[in-house]
């Protein structure tokens, strides 16, 4: 699968773009605000060391340190459908990052005529004003998801019951992002036919070899294009592993609801999508 390459969407480009934009704001707006509740709308300049600045300035120290520090600590981890994993465990983390900086600064800076009270207010005004932008960023990500945007095509793979399954969950849970664009069924054998979302057969005749798996599910993904792999069982033991090693540097992400034997050697992280707690498989 050399030639299968699946460029990373240009929507999950933009959302974390806009996620940046927001956390920006977000602490330019902590700042101007922890500033303001202290030392009022017009103080005088802030004297560091040898030299002073206005203090509107402090934005472009706290701005460029607090997107820093998000991304330091994962918050800008979006996986394949956009979601953060434990987002707001992170944005914590990334406050408490902070409040370290901060005492360094207060200590080096000699930040003493700044005042403790714009410190101290500045770190949860930064947490509680980023969490905001965060829950408007989501609730804008469904909203367009609904309307059949900022979504993943996904190829899913797996026996005829589990596939169903996935399917129907799927359907009912119209903003996880996901768009079926091909499956493949697998006997408990692990023969199988393939056919796409719509019930029209790919006319794929897939064997129980690791072989016969591999060249069907190639065929299905230059069919498809699909952006996704989604595994929901079926597969003999060492296939999934070879499934993983083969979508390594297509671009195509992987997940799956395996068995422990399954995922034995390959580095994992739960990814909730659409309320089920699949596994992504990070290549």
């Amino acid at each position: 699968m050399a030639h299968l390459r699946v460029p990373r969407p240009a929507w999950l480009s933009r959302y974390a773009g806009a996620l940046v934009v927001l956390d920006a704001m977000a602490m330019a707006v902590a700042t101007l605000t922890a500033k303001i509740s202290w030392l009022g709308i017009d103080p005088e300049p802030l004297a560091i060391r040898s030299f002073s600045i206005p203090y509107w300035a402090l934005a472009l120290v706290t701005v460029p340190t607090w997107v820093a520090l998000l991304g330091i600590a994962g918050a800008y981890d979006l996986g394949p459908f956009g979601t953060s994993h434990r987002v707001w465990r992170r944005l914590v983390r990334a406050g408490a990052q902070l409040l370290a900086v901060v005492a360094v600064a207060y200590y080096f800076a000699h930040l003493e005529q700044l005042g403790r009270g714009v410190l101290v207010g500045l770190i949860p005004l930064a947490v509680v004003f980023t969490v905001a932008a965060r829950v408007v960023a989501g609730a804008s990500l469904e909203a367009l998801r609904r309307r059949g945007r900022a979504r993943r095509t996904a190829l899913v793979m797996g026996t005829v019951r589990s596939v169903r399954v996935l399917l129907g969950h799927l359907e009912r849970q119209r903003s996880a992002g996901i768009e079926v664009v091909g499956v493949i069924e697998l006997d408990e054998d692990t023969s199988a036919v393939g056919a796409d979302a719509g019930g029209s057969a790919y006319g794929l005749d897939i064997s129980g070899t690791r072989r016969g798996i591999r060249f069907r599910m190639a065929e299905a993904l230059d069919t498809t294009r699909a952006e996704t792999m989604i595994v929901t069982g079926g597969l003999a033991p060492g296939q999934l592993r070879d499934i993983a090693w083969m979508l390594e540097g297509t671009g195509v992400e992987l997940l799956v609801v395996p068995t422990p034997a399954d995922i034995e050697g390959l580095r994992t992280e739960i990814r909730p999508v659409a309320g089920l707690p699949l596994l992504y498989l990070d290549g």
